[in-house]
């Protein structure tokens, strides 16, 4: 008596009303054949536990690299584009050999042409006047970084921090209005309203009764703790300069620019700026941030790469598990003259099902819990530690196909392995008769 299965029987009978020899569309015919009645018939058999596992396994591999990549993106993006907002990607400055607060004067007419002459990198270049100052309330005295921005071109980028009150309004002259972050206003115990002094030392200090019409809140230290926005003008009458003189620029790029490609425009910019003008990046401005950025990009990395390591491997395992279940096909495949490449182009045809089952899955998944966290912010962060207050998600399409691309290819050459297991089957060891 034969002890065999019900799909050995089907693909013996298949097998035996074709020619010797097989043709690429018969083998093709063949095989996905041979592939949809072992994945029917494994319904009882240990091979459908395996299968489940697999797709499982690919679901929430899958599901776990896009939320990692998402997230990594959604902070680089959100704390970049915070510090970008504030300072542009990169500033023109006065040379100075040594570091300075205080700015010597730039004429506007050296710089206006930049934008012109970099038209496929450069968006803008809005200028700035910086400026230590003392900031005393009626209980409590701080020391502040004064900002004195253009207040018609700065409205539209900062107006979205604005978290109680308004931007500075604009007038045809210098007005005394100042935004302080909500931060420094706890400390001086003010609010929206209330007047501060400011005074500004020099040879002679100088003092401005300033109102405070707006709080803003980023939640990155560095700018909360430091930065208040006031009138370019006023700033420029305090310091005694006139109207065609600034302390710098803050330039804007265009969407398109990516982040690896700052420093090369800057060094680009720097080289056709007139010898006694400097660069400064974004990023050499705040090295800390930057570096914990850098230091989550690589924790992030090594983790996608163990996702990757662990999925695999219980590929691997569920590819043997196949394979030592259907020992006897195999032999009984290869005595009918099947080839090894034929009998890989069964389990391979048997398991793209289970491996599309799981991507898409896992995609659903993944996108789904992006999208949630998106649109209904549901894990807090605590800004103190993580500069914003909601986990951030990034989306980038491009990325999340690549990504798809790259897991399906993996597993894939993961599966194309089993050949050098299957080649080792000899038909005289595995075909048993009782």
């Amino acid at each position: 008596m034969v002890v065999t299965k019900i799909s050995h029987i089907h693909a013996i009978l298949y097998l035996h009303f074709l020619p010797l020899k097989f043709s690429r569309l018969r083998s093709l015919q063949t095989i996905t054949f041979i592939a949809s009645r072992t994945y029917q018939s494994s319904g009882k058999a240990f091979t459908n536990l395996s299968q489940k596992i697999g797709s499982i396994s690919t679901t929430l591999g899958l599901a776990a690299l896009l939320l990692a990549f998402l997230v990594m993106n959604g902070f680089q993006k959100e704390i970049t584009h915070k510090l970008t907002t504030f300072q542009g990607q990169f500033q023109i400055l006065q040379y100075a050999r040594y570091p300075t607060i205080d700015e010597s004067p730039i004429p506007t007419s050296s710089v206006t042409s930049v934008t012109a002459t970099f038209p496929d990198s450069i968006q803008d270049i809005q200028a700035f006047i910086h400026q230590v100052a003392l900031v005393q309330s009626d209980e409590v005295a701080e020391g502040i970084f004064l900002k004195g921005v253009d207040v018609v071109q700065r409205a539209s980028n900062l107006h979205q921090y604005i978290v109680m009150g308004a931007m500075l309004s604009s007038s045809e002259t210098p007005n005394h209005e100042i935004v302080l972050s909500k931060q420094m206003a706890d400390k001086l115990n003010v609010s929206v309203g209330s007047e501060i002094i400011i005074c500004i030392y020099q040879q002679k200090p100088r003092y401005r009764k300033l109102k405070i019409v707006g709080l803003y809140a980023t939640h990155v230290e560095a700018i909360d703790t430091q930065i208040a926005l006031c009138d370019l003008r006023l700033l420029q009458k305090l310091k005694n300069w006139s109207y065609d003189c600034v302390g710098g620029y803050d330039v804007f790029l265009k969407s398109h620019v990516p982040f690896t490609s700052i420093s090369l425009i800057a060094d680009q910019v720097l080289d056709w700026l007139a010898h006694d003008l400097d660069v400064r990046n974004t990023a050499e401005a705040y090295p800390a941030i930057f570096d914990w950025l850098m230091m989550m990009k690589r924790d992030i990395i090594l983790f996608l790469c163990l996702i990757l390591l662990v999925s695999n491997s219980n590929i691997i395992c569920i590819a043997l598990i196949q394979i030592m279940e259907r020992t006897r096909m195999i032999g009984i495949l290869k005595t009918l003259g099947a080839t090894d490449s034929m009998i890989l182009g069964i389990f391979l045809w048997q398991n793209l099902k289970v491996i599309g089952k799981g991507m898409l899955c896992g995609n659903l998944l993944g996108l789904g819990l992006a999208a949630l966290q998106t649109y209904g912010k549901v894990i807090q962060l605590n800004p103190t530690y993580y500069y914003t207050t909601a986990l951030p998600i990034g989306w980038h399409w491009g990325w999340i196909v690549g990504m798809n691309i790259i897991l399906f290819l993996l597993v894939m050459i993961v599966l194309l392995l089993s050949l050098l297991i299957i080649a080792r089957y000899r038909p005289i060891k595995t075909v048993h008769f009782q």
